[in-house]
């Protein structure tokens, strides 16, 4: 049952309540940006009662309802658009391969937007600027997404540590205390060495940032933070994982996009400055 159908069902509703249902089954593709005081201003209740229905619903928070709305809308909107496992067939012409790739990607960060919770954007940005010690664990394909953020956190002069194999990454958790978080990037916690590293972290008391996918993860108990990728693609019976790769790129660059926004100015000189000196070198 999605949760637009869920809550249309609710009863035992307050007036207030009635009347905010009423408004998010109306205005459902809307709230997903708004925040909260936003929500409560344009339908005329109070956040408090926002919260009351949230409860009623069996959701966690505001984040995850709306979470709930954009995985709905995705479910709803996906059969009647392109295959995301095969978007290409043995008759396409390259350009139409083209054009069938294109729609993958303006879906796939149409739905990785939708799928981000501000509230949360906001606490896992404040998690990276205070920790001493930045952890990435992934594996596969994944490394040089995590290697490319390294990288891009490296230009600003904050070393990210990205350990690639599994003893590695084990002893790289055990070594970790409440001075570090912990990027943790699994689509669906089937990666044994995974789960391993995620049990290191929680009994060291490592604050966990997971990036995952819609679908159920056994690792989701864990972590302190969560951040959604788009989830349409097939684990396994597909041509390539064209979304999830997209996906997880956007959601890299948005890391490095809010901890480089936090001190603009003192970035982007610090940046531009090295490249001078690394120029200079060379001449």
């Amino acid at each position: 049952m999605n949760i637009l159908t869920k809550m249309s069902g609710l009863d035992n509703l307050t007036n207030n309540e009635a009347v905010l249902v009423k408004y998010i089954l109306s205005n459902s593709k809307e709230i997903i940006n708004k925040k909260p005081s936003e929500i409560a201003n344009a339908a005329f209740v109070s956040v408090a009662t926002i919260y009351r229905l949230v409860n009623k619903l069996g959701l966690s928070g505001i984040g995850e309802l709306k979470i709930e709305l954009a995985s709905t809308f995705r479910t709803i909107e996906k059969e009647t658009e392109i295959d995301y496992d095969y978007p290409i067939l043995e008759s396409d012409t390259p350009f139409q391969i083209m054009q069938n790739l294109s729609k993958i990607y303006n879906y796939t960060i149409d739905e990785t937007v939708a799928f981000s919770d501000p509230e949360e954007l906001v606490k896992v940005g404040k998690r990276l600027l205070e920790a001493k010690v930045i952890d990435v664990y992934t594996a596969s394909a994944n490394l040089f997404f995590a290697q490319n953020f390294k990288f891009q956190m490296q230009e600003i002069g904050v070393l990210v540590n990205v350990p690639e194999e599994d003893y590695v990454q084990r002893l790289s958790a055990a070594n970790s205390d409440k001075e570090h978080v912990a990027i943790v990037v699994s689509y669906g916690g089937r990666g044994q060495t995974t789960k391993e590293v995620v049990k290191i972290l929680r009994d060291n008391e490592v604050d966990i940032v997971l990036i995952t996918s819609m679908q159920e993860n056994p690792l989701i108990k864990y972590a302190k933070h969560k951040l959604y990728l788009a989830s349409a693609e097939n684990h396994y019976n597909k041509v390539s994982s064209f979304s999830t790769r997209l996906s997880l790129l956007s959601v890299f660059d948005l890391l490095y996009s809010i901890y480089f926004n936090h001190d603009y100015e003192k970035n982007l000189q610090y940046k531009i400055s090295n490249y001078q000196k690394m120029n200079k070198e060379l001449i």
